[in-house]
């Protein structure tokens, strides 16, 4: 559905070098990466919103073309969700949902308009024009309208970033539903990793303008190349065992094990996280290790590395 060869951009300087990337029907990417590393501008590629300086995008085996060669910039298939929310500021929140939708009609069109004001929480702003409704409902706003347009691909920007914990769940379900249900392709550009792991199959870990690293979530998580990369995906313990560099997740241990995979520790404190306790300990080298566990971890002094 969506190609990327040899892609590459600059604007004073190389945003973004070599590129390869394949996302096909019904598959949801990540890409994952600090702030500045380039992601933003490479979703804004995609939807034709830039011009590229080296390489090729292609959407269903077409060339994606930038504004230097297209009047109107994007395409109805590629819907991107970003930090400009690119809404009708003094139009309200409901007919700024309903103009995304002319493609239908009429019955279904406000059965759609409907559902996006309760799926994201809009209802009680839904009169009011959309210049005065807040940055978070702003952004609920401009995800609404990317999905009215139905499209085959949405390119989601840190789409997340101002969502209500209680919301956030409710919307990647709708979108795993989509998925499911109408093939929609998704690549989610995000600083968190913990969010791609959560609704992506491949993920790609961008940094520095380059993809240093395709695989799956599990791979990310239980098999991170360095402590950088690992530290995206949740907490990362770090410890040097016989001259060698170990990294391993706090739920990547026993309390027995074979003596070659023994870690003396000192116990420091417990925190509740609430389906959890994360108890850290120091090593002798004062190395600081956590271990999650049921309950507080607060009389060992040993445990054992697994899958090392």
């Amino acid at each position: 559905m969506i190609s990327i060869e040899n892609l590459s951009y600059s604007a004073d300087k190389e945003i973004l070098s070599n590129i390869q990337l394949v996302v096909g029907r019904g598959e949801i990417h990540g890409i994952v990466g600090l702030s500045g590393a380039g992601k933003s501008t490479l979703l804004k590629l995609i939807g034709g919103l830039l011009d590229y300086s080296k390489g090729i995008i292609r959407f269903e085996n077409k060339k994606i073309i930038g504004p230097s060669e297209k009047l109107i910039p994007g395409y109805e298939d590629l819907q991107i969700v970003n930090q400009d929310f690119a809404l009708d500021l003094h139009h309200s929140v409901r007919e700024n949902i309903r103009v995304q939708a002319q493609h239908l009609q009429l019955k279904d069109r406000e059965e759609l308009v409907e559902e996006l004001l309760h799926l994201l929480e809009l209802k009680p702003v839904e009169n009011l024009k959309a210049i005065v409704i807040s940055g978070g409902e702003q952004q609920r706003l401009a995800l609404a309208r990317s999905l009215a347009k139905e499209p085959k691909v949405l390119l989601l920007d840190e789409p997340f970033a101002h969502l209500d914990v209680h919301l956030k769940p409710k919307i990647v379900n709708y979108l795993l539903k989509l998925r499911e249900v109408r093939g929609v392709s998704m690549i989610l550009v995000t600083h968190n990793g913990l969010e791609a792991m959560a609704m992506c199959d491949t993920i790609h870990f961008l940094n520095k303008g380059k993809i240093t690293r395709t695989a799956t979530p599990e791979a990310f998580y239980f098999k991170p190349k360095t402590k950088f990369e690992g530290a995206f995906f949740g907490e990362m313990n770090y410890i040097v065992r016989n001259s060698k560099r170990v990294l391993f997740r706090p739920n990547q241990y026993a309390l027995e094990g074979a003596v070659e995979n023994e870690v003396e520790v000192e116990f420091v404190r417990s925190v509740f996280q609430g389906t959890y306790y994360a108890s850290y300990f120091k090593t002798a080298k004062k190395e600081t290790v956590v271990l999650y566990a049921a309950q507080p971890l607060k009389n060992i002094s040993t445990f054992y590395l697994v899958n090392q």
